[in-house]
This record gives structure tokens, sequence and C-alpha cells, in this order.
């Protein structure tokens, strides 16, 4: 996916490219813990979207569980919604399909991506918007991957933004009146 800004400068416009390719993933957070949900429980209030209890290795994964809602799962089934082709024990390829979603109202895209390997877990957090990129734990630990899980966390509003978003409108419209007036 291809971001694109454009930004006003001297009365042109400038287009930057900011990413493209697969989508980027930062880890958030590392941990140890028993079982096999690798999500801390519970955190910032998640919903998890479906896992994968198939390891590491290569081929696709087959073994798909979807999140039940009287569990803390999204409303709906995503399970088939995922993709995930292993390159490796500890290495992987993701893709999401919003169409194959059956049963949600409002299909919630994948915003956390947890792996599990061992007693050992990485959440990583997927770049706004992104449905497919890669994931390689091979610089956390030795230990192979055996599950990978999806969540959502929805967007937190930050009221600030909507007064200073206002606060520019207002700006602009008293600078056309001036230089109209």
């Amino acid at each position: 996916m291809t971001h694109i800004l454009k930004t006003l400068a001297g009365g042109t416009a400038l287009a930057f490219t900011l990413a493209a390719g697969y989508a980027s993933a930062t880890t958030v957070y590392y941990g140890e813990g028993a079982g096999n949900d690798p999500f801390p429980e519970p955190l910032l209030g998640a919903e998890a979207l479906a896992k994968c209890d198939q390891g590491g290795g290569s081929g696709t994964c087959i073994a798909w569980e979807d999140a039940p809602e009287a569990q803390g799962g999204a409303e709906g089934d995503y399970s088939a919604a995922f993709s995930v082709v292993y390159s490796g024990n500890q290495s992987f390829g993701w893709s999401f399909d919003s169409s194959l979603v059956t049963g949600a109202s409002n299909v919630l895209l994948p915003t956390i991506i947890a792996v599990k390997a061992a007693n050992k877990y990485q959440i990583f957090e997927i770049t706004g918007g992104d449905v497919s990129g890669t994931i390689d734990i091979s610089g956390y630990q030795r230990n192979d991957i055996s599950h990978v899980s999806f969540y959502n966390i929805a967007a937190v509003p930050l009221p600030a933004a909507g007064w200073m978003l206002i606060g520019g409108l207002g700006g602009l419209a008293a600078m056309q009146r001036r230089k109209t007036g």
C-alpha cells in the first residue's frame, strides 16, 4: 500500500511516497506466559479475531479458530479471512481479506498480531489499515512459532485533536475573511 502526502509549499504541491509494499509491524510487547493464547488478558480492551493453532515450518496455516464472542472475541467469524504462510519455523507472511468475514455487522481490521513460541510471545502492532505483511521472530528468540493470533484494539479518540482541527479551520476562515475584506 502506498501512502501519498501532499504538502502545499509556496503554492506548489509536493508528493512524497512514505511507504510501499508489505506492511511494517512494530514490536510493542515481549513476555513469557503459560497456555495456548499468547495475548495477556485483558490488553487495552482488545477483541480477538482469529488464531492459527499450527506452528511454523513451511506451508499455509490450515488450523484456524474463530474467537468466541463470549470469550472476548469480535462479532462474526474471522477464521476464513486470515492467511498465514510460513517461510520457516520463525517467520511468516500474513494477509487479511475482509470479504471473507461472516456474521459481522461491522468488520474490524486487525491491529495487533501476537506470536507465541514455546512459553514466550511477542506482540506486534500493525501499521494502520494494512492488510498484509511479514513477521520474523528470529531476533527475539530461538524457539519455533506455535500460535499466531490476530486482534483489534479500537482507536482511542483524541479530544484535543478535534479542538485543534476546529481552531485551524477557524484560523483559515479568518484569514480568508481578512483577505477578501
